[in-house]
């Protein structure tokens, strides 16, 4: 009897169990709401149709709370009724989302505890441009997921390439001529050499990567840097001058040439062609108003300036270049004031005046980097093309610079320079300091100072300075500009004084626009008290 009892009660027992896990299947999943109670829990139901007023099954609705961003999904059955049955209390948005039709969206549905909301949704189709537009964005996404797997297989996708390797190995030889892999009674070590054949693995990246790489160091590539300068001279100071009321013009373009022979070796040639009429021709000043006119060998004719090699040793840390130089565009390299073509068009604001080299000829330089901001460089060069011999017409340069970020400013990079020059009777000397130091991002300070030996024991001396903002404050955020002053001494008894300003649009990644205004004074000793104001133009392409 008791055992009767007992079967009936586990026969009972599993069947409540059954009933209740198939109730739990059946209702929609909202554990959260479920586990709440009934005061604060709500109902949220309607039907879904079609436009055709067909009921639309298999539908997805979602109920998004609007404070909580908690979200609830019930699925409409074959009558197109949906069901959320414990919804805790409060705002939510409703929508519906299915391909080819519109969006359904509505905000503000208020859930209360006890209480049941009915939310009827109509579907319609999408329009023919509506279609369109989601079927062009669905391609875009397939194409975007297809080259996410082409990328995915270059870096991880792997080959097997068949080498042959020769490797040195060890054998045993005994008094038979017998040879074995291991040591052997009587038998003795020989060395010889075997080939085998091995397998590199590679990722498909790698070998795109080596052969682009490869492709590239046996090509010869071509940059083009083109510039017009134009500028006006107004005189503001002392006797009526020739260049009162000019203009002037020059046009300067440089062809460079340039090919990777072997790994970290390069090869370089600039070849350059200037026209036009500088003022300097007819402004006597001491510095070059135009920096172009430092490159003017002959009128509308090409110039080979420089062609050199290039190899860096020792992980990158010395660089060796030698051939046909301009020594002095390797050394004072100021960030903020070094380039005529788009920086200040003043020589004396982008060169130190003291360096004192005005030809290019064959030489050597060489450049130590420690890798931790701190460099060396040393180079000669010949500074007289007609003399007999290199001996006579050397031009030594050398240089220690230390980049770091003092007093917790950004980066800044601060040089000393010194150079000998015999080309004149007796051995010449100057030296002089160039500095960089940027107070932000975008705000930096420069400076130069050089001085330089002079007949009776004199000497010349030359100072710049001046500021550089390398984000544009006024246009465009690539748009550079600057302010500089420079001052130049003679021990004879002529100085002279010139500022400058300017300001570069970025119109393109390939072409730039800078205006220019320049203002030099020359002081007595100069044979004539005079100044200048030079407004100009510049227009520079390079590609």
């Amino acid at each position: 009897m008791r055992t009767d009892w007992l079967v009936r009660g586990i026969m009972y027992g599993a069947l409540a169990c059954g009933v209740a896990a198939k109730a739990a299947a059946q209702e929609p999943a909202h554990p959260a709401s479920h586990n709440m109670p009934a005061d604060v829990r709500g109902i949220l139901a309607g039907a879904v149709r079609n436009a055709d007023a067909t009921t639309a099954a298999g539908v997805a609705v979602v109920a998004a709370n609007a404070n909580t961003t908690a979200r609830f999904t019930a699925v409409t059955d074959a009558q197109g009724r949906y069901v959320f049955a414990a919804l805790p209390v409060g705002t939510y948005d409703i929508t519906v989302e299915a391909a080819g039709l519109t969006l359904f969206r509505r905000t503000g549905v208020d859930v209360a505890a006890d209480r049941s909301v009915d939310v009827s949704i109509a579907l319609n189709p999408l329009g023919a441009s509506q279609l369109g537009d989601t079927e062009r964005q669905t391609l875009f996404e397939r194409i975007a997921t297809l080259e996410q797997r082409i990328n995915d297989l270059e870096s991880s996708a792997v080959l097997s390439e068949p080498e042959t390797r020769v490797r040195r190995i060890e054998v045993y030889v005994d008094e038979n001529g017998n040879v074995h892999d291991e040591p052997a009674q009587g038998a003795t070590p020989r060395v010889t050499y075997q080939r085998e054949r091995v397998y590199r693995r590679q990722t498909i990246n790698e070998k795109l990567t080596q052969a682009l790489d490869d492709a590239a160091s046996r090509s010869v590539r071509v940059g083009v840097d083109a510039a017009i300068a134009t500028q006006v001279a107004r005189q503001t100071r002392g006797d009526a001058g020739e260049a009162g009321g000019h203009a002037y013009q020059l046009a300067s373009a440089d062809l460079f040439f340039t090919a990777g022979l072997a790994q970290n070796t390069l090869f370089f040639a600039d070849i350059v062609g200037l026209s036009g009429a500088p003022p300097d021709a007819e402004i006597r000043s001491m510095t070059l108003l135009n920096g172009y006119t430092a490159r003017l060998v002959r009128q509308n004719e090409l110039n080979l300036r420089e062609a050199w090699l290039r190899t860096e040793l020792f992980s990158q840390r010395l660089a060796l270049t030698a051939g046909r130089l301009d020594l002095t565009n390797y050394f004072d390299q100021n960030a903020l004031a070094n380039d005529e073509s788009t920086q200040f068009i003043s020589d004396a604001l982008v060169n130190n005046q003291m360096l004192g080299l005005a030809v290019n000829g064959t030489g050597l330089a060489a450049e130590y980097d420690a890798k931790t901001g701190f460099r060396l460089k040393f180079g000669l060069q010949q500074s007289n093309t007609d003399a007999t011999n290199l001996s006579n017409s050397m031009y030594t340069l050398s240089e220690v610079g230390y980049t770091f970020t003092p007093f917790a400013l950004p980066e800044g990079t601060y040089r000393g320079w010194f150079r000998t020059d015999n080309t004149a009777p007796d051995l010449r000397r100057a030296a002089g300091v160039s500095a960089d130091q940027k107070l932000t991002a975008i705000v930096g300070l420069f400076g130069r100072y050089g001085t330089q030996e002079v007949d009776g024991g004199d000497r010349d001396t030359f100072y710049a300075a001046g500021v550089g903002f390398q984000s544009g404050l006024i246009f465009s955020p690539q748009d550079t500009w600057g302010v500089g002053y420079a001052q130049v001494a003679r021990a004879s008894g002529p100085n002279e004084k010139l500022a400058e300003g300017y300001y570069n649009f970025h119109l393109t990644d390939k072409l730039r626009l800078s205006l220019h205004l320049q203002h030099v004074l020359e002081g007595p000793g100069a044979g004539n008290r005079f100044g200048y104001l030079l407004p100009g133009v510049r227009l520079q392409a390079a590609f």
